[in-house]
């Protein structure tokens, strides 16, 4: 996304502008930013702008930066972690451009990132006056180790800007400031173990802003790292509370309303929610659109409170949604005698071509007559899939409708965002309070839901748990062992009950990229009593012996599984790995201590005593079963204990106790218990070519029940054949084990053949192309990403496509013009060698005839 604007053109064409009028606390803040921000010397200067959610953060910004950087003729970098707030930032720049003084002539302004809306990082110029970019793209295009055609280090067109800025000098506004302390953040503004140089050394003199609603951290290397970024601390302040006392925003009314609608929640999707932290998939979001019910509850809760709730956006899922809403509403509203008045905007709709569905798309026109009528206050309510949740400025809204829950916390605030503006900022002369109205479902397991703010929410700093807490680990543990002990054939423990009880638990908190950016995770590693002596000598092998990029937020994953399986033979036993999340655990450890460069804490667990059930079984052990079962039975009821915590049915806790009850009294009436293995890990001899059933269910759930080669997942009404792969075939060595396999679809293991290929890696490990380009079509019955995807991936040695984007429906702007996108450092003229066979592929073999050309990037 580019665009040059000519200012004098835009000034003939607006002679008379209307200039949105500042607030006072953004008044405050320019007058804060021109004493920082001086440009009569070449020192480097860094602070923040802490304004809450609904501030105005990026106008306050963007208007001084337009009235007092761009006609020094300095250049603007503006980094940001999602393309939302990137895109944001380029509409608030276009709408401030005519504040820019008249010696200035004209601006380009740029945005790149890896969407294919916007520019790719190689067409950045030095001409470009703003540059906004994601921090990842910009992180990824910086001290690259790529070499050109004379194998000289390659500069990248991002590192070609930075150099020119030097020239202008260059202000930098680093949008959600808070992310800066990452380890990737860090070194592209300051430099450091990963970068020789950041933004800071290589334009001397350079301005670094800072924008976020929440400065602070409860982690104090972070806190730390904050302030060094941003030397000169907190450029100016402001505080919800004061903005509501001042009418700017309204105070929110948060209101929960249950649908009644329960939720199953599979281990699938419950490591979608909470583990890779992706919202609700879109089978379950359709599914919960198309809900009569459901919707009829909508329908007769705003009918019923219509008086309070006032000027309501409803913001719904699918186009078929609005449609049954608005008709539902109309219905009951006639029949009640209430003159009600009642559209909806709509953009993407999911229909395939010539259905008339598709026919009934609204088109742009549409949308802005019906957007014009509710801003006139001629519409009562405004149903819109995913189109007012994103700048668009109907401030005098009383109520939102929030149809479902969502694991997005941006989404949520831009949500909320439009009904908060208070009657100073053109919400209304009555405006004081918002109404926000939650629907929300009966989910079978806990999920971990966006909240707004001060109603159980996080805050933007704090960490977010991932995996299993504490109890809950152990309780899958003892379970996982009692199913053990029952398919014995015996139902013996071979140890002490409390040796299954850990002795306690480190916290870990660590810094990761995820896909809207990064994030702080909280995580735990629970330790048992024989192990924890080797955990201690672990964690002072890392305070000496640590490298100092395990700081990266991106660290590969490769790179950490190779050493982790070395750590694993150098300070721990077999024992300590019957659960196989030993790696996983040490790996946690570690980028704790490489980010915070301290042990991460440990709680003892002081209930481990008061739960020991050896104890408990032996003072039975000479009582009836009637007895026994009247005292087992309060026990497991006795709210002061956690036996239902660890045992969600009685019959689970009464076979735990049998178990110890039988070991013992074999080892009173014998003075030993039976060899039943129960906890030995699993042996295989070299002929044992399979993983068992319950192993190869590990690999399916971490792989997330997707083919690594195709990406080809399970949908509702689609047969898809899994099978679980070596990576390195048996017959060549290959261990038969968790980190040996991978989940692939039949067609793709039967295309893999006896290929060693590890499809977990996203780069390739070819040190040169392959010569031929291997076109197979084994099945019919798949998608045109899905059968593309497999033949470049099988090409690259690797699963090295990030996304596909292809289209076959009239309107699409990939119906003719396919692009591959590859993860990072895979070459795309290994593939562009073999375009005419790829396309020939696409147009003879998939029957895509329409395809003309194919972009790799």
């Amino acid at each position: 996304m580019y665009q040059s604007v000519d200012l004098e053109q835009l000034r003939r064409d607006n002679p008379r502008p209307l200039f949105k009028s500042p607030f006072e606390h953004q008044k405050d803040a320019f007058e804060k930013l021109s004493k920082l921000f001086t440009f009569t010397d070449q020192e480097h200067k860094a602070g923040i702008l802490v304004l809450p959610t609904g501030a105005g953060k990026t106008f306050t910004s963007v208007n001084w930066i337009c009235r007092n950087v761009l006609p020094k003729n300095a250049k603007v970098l503006w980094l940001a972690h999602t393309g939302h707030l990137l895109e944001q930032a380029y509409d608030t720049f276009k709408s401030n451009l005519l504040q820019v003084p008249p010696q200035r002539r004209s601006i380009n302004m740029r945005l790149v990132s890896s969407d294919p809306e916007h520019s790719n990082a190689s067409q950045i110029e030095p001409s470009d006056d703003i540059l906004i970019i994601t921090t990842q793209t910009a992180i990824s295009n910086t001290e690259t180790t790529a070499l050109d055609e004379a194998g000289r280090p390659r500069q990248t067109a991002f590192e070609r800007f930075l150099k020119h800025a030097r020239q202008t000098r260059l202000f930098v506004v680093l949008d959600e400031a808070h992310h800066a302390p990452a380890y990737g953040c860090r070194n592209l503004l300051i430099g450091g173990s990963r970068f020789a140089e950041g933004i800071r050394q290589k334009v001397p003199g350079c301005y670094i802003l800072g924008l976020t609603a929440t400065p602070s951290y409860s982690d104090a290397r972070r806190r730390g790292w904050l302030w060094e970024i941003f030397k000169d601390g907190i450029i100016h302040q402001v505080e919800k509370a004061d903005l509501i006392s001042r009418n700017i925003l309204a105070v929110p009314h948060y209101v929960q309303k249950n649908t009644g609608q329960e939720i199953a929640v599979d281990d699938r999707l419950f490591d979608r929610l909470e583990r890779q932290h992706q919202d609700l998939p879109e089978d379950l979001i359709e599914r919960l659109a198309r809900d009569s019910g459901r919707n009829d509850y909508i329908v007769d809760d705003y009918l019923a409170n219509r008086a309070a709730y006032g000027k309501t956006i409803i913001f719904a899922d699918r186009w078929f949604q609005c449609v049954y809403l608005k008709e539902k509403l109309l219905q009951r509203a006639r029949e009640q005698g209430i003159p009600l008045k009642v559209d909806a905007v709509y953009s993407h709709v999911d229909a395939r071509a010539n259905t008339v569905e598709e026919r009934n798309q609204r088109n742009a026109a549409e949308n802005t007559r019906i957007l014009h009528q509710f801003r006139n206050n001629e519409l009562d309510v405004l149903l819109n899939v995913r189109m007012l949740s994103e700048g668009t400025d109907v401030p005098n809204v009383n109520t939102v409708f929030i149809t479902r829950q969502t694991t997005s916390a941006i989404l949520l605030t831009q949500m909320i965002g439009r009904a908060l503006r208070g009657k100073a900022a053109g919400g209304g002369p009555d405006k004081e309070v918002a109404n926000i109205v939650f629907f929300v479902d009966n989910w079978k397991k806990v999920i971990n839901f966006a909240t707004p703010e001060g109603q159980g929410g996080r805050a933007e700093t704090e960490p977010r748990t991932r995996g299993s807490y504490p109890i809950e680990f152990i309780s899958i543990a003892l379970v996982e062992e009692l199913s053990r002990q029952i398919d014995s054939g015996l139902v013996f423990a071979d140890r002490s009950f409390l040796d299954s009880l850990p002795v306690g638990w480190y916290e870990t908190e660590v810094l990761a990229s995820t896909v809207e950016g990064t994030e702080t995770y909280r995580e735990f590693v629970v330790v048992s009593a024989s192990a924890q002596p080797r955990f201690e000598r672990f964690l002072e092998h890392l305070k000496t012996n640590l490298p100092p990029h395990w700081e990266d937020d991106c660290l590969d994953e490769a790179v950490m599984q190779a050493q982790a399986a070395q750590w694993i033979a150098e300070f721990f036993d077999p024992t300590d790995n019957t659960s196989n999340l030993l790696d996983a655990d040490l790996l946690k450890l570690s980028r704790h201590y490489a980010q915070a460069r301290q042990v991460p804490p440990f709680y003892s667990f002081t209930e481990r005593q008061q739960h020991d059930l050896s104890q408990i079984a032996g003072d039975l052990l000479e009582f009836n079963e009637f007895v026994v079962q009247d005292k087992l039975t309060d026990l497991y009821h006795d709210g002061s204990r956690l036996w239902q915590r660890f045992y969600k049915s009685y019959e689970r806790f009464k076979t735990a106790f049998d178990a110890e009850r039988n070991r013992i009294y074999h080892l009173r009436k014998f003075g030993s218990v039976p060899d039943v293995q129960v906890h030995a890990p699993i042996q295989r001899t070299l002929e044992q070519r399979e993983l068992t059933e319950d192993e190869k269910q590990q690999v399916y759930h971490r792989d997330n029940y997707t083919c690594q080669c195709c990406g080809k997942q399970r949908e509702p009404g689609r047969r898809v054949k899994f099978e679980v792969d070596h990576i390195v075939p048996f017959r060549f060595g290959g261990e038969t084990s968790l980190s040996n396999s991978q989940t692939l679809c039949s067609v793709c293991h039967k295309h893999k053949s006896i290929n060693s290929i590890n499809f977990r890696l996203h780069k390739s490990p070819l040190s040169l192309p392959k010569p031929t380009l291997a076109i197979l079509r084994l099945s019919t019955a798949e998608y045109a990403d899905e059968e593309l995807r497999r033949v470049i991936n099988l090409f690259y040695y690797c699963k090295a496509v990030s996304h596909i984007y292809c289209d076959t429906r009239p309107n699409s702007k990939y119906r003719y013009k396919w692009e591959v996108v590859l993860y990072e450092g895979n070459n795309p003229e290994w593939l562009l060698k073999h375009k005419p066979e790829l396309l020939n592929f696409i147009q003879q073999d998939m029957g895509c005839h329409l395809v003309a050309d194919i972009l790799v990037r």
